[in-house]
């Protein structure tokens, strides 16, 4: 069954309680990167004519970034062209009355969601909803939106508390999402994935998906995903870099990868030569020669060359995780040439995270067909694991609130 989504409800003058994903990069608070906050501003912008209140979370407790939301409300203003306010608090006395005083067209952000304790436990959706913030807040509302793609994968009391207790759908980020996603596995024609970075457990999981589906045609490595493997086939990548790779392994499997390997290695592309830091100098070394002395920063240049000429023919091509230490100048090519080949695919998809970033930076933002907002739950729908946040939407809109509406 698909999502259900604004088109499904009517919003007009009712009272709509969104959440949001504007989690952002923050250094001597300010806010470095507003990409979420624009993500959003298509729901925001098609709910004017409601009363709304933004729910969202910057950071996690322990962390120098877990802050309140302050900042937040000023570039969400700037954005949309309109003041949003903001109240420093969540379900108190005085943040119902600042609901409640709510006019059609005005929008209120409350605080940091992660300050109350009870956002992050594991809980049921049902669970969830006895809590205090939802049982404060639920009836001050007419509708749930969850446009919060990014966090989709988390069952926090915000996300799915509301979902058993008010009319729920996802926002038009959400639906944006699970559109260009699904469009990976649905499209006809050849694929190919291409998966680095520094998150082994992560690439992995794709990987294992696609492969075992039969819906790549082939999976090309990079980054320290790639040294994995290049390990696992025998290549003495050294101490500095045997190294790196166990300290981002997390729970992988050795066994389970060499059947991987040894089952689809004529889908699986490694490097075939690497890119070092040489006494501050990019150095570019054939497998054959390589005497894993020095740290990898990026695939070398035979790679990117193979690799340029081959990504394009693909009909879907789908990017997570840089090639190499796309920060330094010296190793951004492999990432900045893999970025245009996969935006000459009739297809293309960049994961969130780093990927992002880079290509952003790189300028080839509008070349891509979909650039995702999130990472960990990006992750998980192309690994095909179902979303918990939009499940439980799913569920509740077909047995409860379809057919009330």
């Amino acid at each position: 069954m698909r999502l259900p989504t604004l088109d499904d409800v009517d919003y007009d003058g009712k009272s709509v309680l969104v959440r949001v994903d504007i989690n952002a990069p923050i250094v001597n608070s300010t806010i470095l990167d507003t990409t979420r906050f624009e993500s959003h501003i298509p729901t925001l912008k098609e709910l004017e004519s409601a009363k709304v209140v933004l729910l969202a979370h910057q950071s996690r407790p322990g962390k120098k970034d877990f802050t309140t939301l302050k900042a937040h409300a000023e570039v969400l203003s700037n954005l949309l062209g309109r003041k949003v306010k903001y109240v420093d608090e969540i379900f108190s006395s005085r943040a119902i009355e600042e609901i409640k005083s709510l006019k059609i067209g005005e929008v209120l952000l409350l605080e940091n969601v992660r300050f109350y304790s009870e956002e992050q436990l594991k809980r049921s959706a049902e669970e969830h909803a006895t809590c205090h913030m939802v049982q404060r807040l639920k009836d001050l509302f007419d509708l749930f939106v969850n446009d919060a793609f990014s966090a989709c994968h988390r069952p926090h009391a915000s996300l799915i508390g509301f979902v058993p207790i008010l009319p729920s759908v996802v926002g038009r980020l959400v639906e944006r999402e699970v559109k260009a996603l699904s469009r990976v596995f649905e499209e006809k024609g050849r694929k190919v994935f291409i998966l680095g970075g520094a998150k082994i457990e992560d690439a992995v999981k794709v990987l294992k998906n696609v492969l075992t589906k039969g819906i790549a045609d082939k999976v090309i490595l990079t980054g320290v995903v790639a040294n994995y493997f290049l390990m696992l086939s025998g290549v003495d990548i050294g101490e500095v870099n045997k190294n790196v790779v166990k300290e981002n392994k997390g729970d992988v499997s050795d066994e389970e990868m060499l059947e991987i390997l040894k089952k689809y290695r004529d889908k699986i592309v490694l490097p075939k030569d690497v890119a070092v830091d040489k006494d501050g100098v990019r150095v570019d070394v054939p497998l054959e020669k390589f005497d894993g002395k020095y740290m990898i920063k990026d695939i070398g240049i035979e790679t990117i060359s193979m690799l340029s000429e081959e990504i394009p023919k693909y009909d879907v091509a789908v990017i997570n995780g840089p090639a190499g230490v796309f920060e330094d100048e010296r190793f951004t090519l492999g990432t900045s040439e893999i970025l245009k080949a996969v935006a000459k695919a009739k297809y293309s998809v960049v994961g969130g995270g780093h990927i992002a970033t880079a290509t952003r930076m790189f300028g080839l933002d509008k070349l891509m067909d979909h650039i995702s907002t999130a990472g960990g739950a990006c992750i998980r729908f192309l690994s095909g694991e179902k979303l918990i946040a939009l499940e439980v939407i799913r569920e509740y809109w077909e047995k409860e609130w379809s057919k009330k509406i």
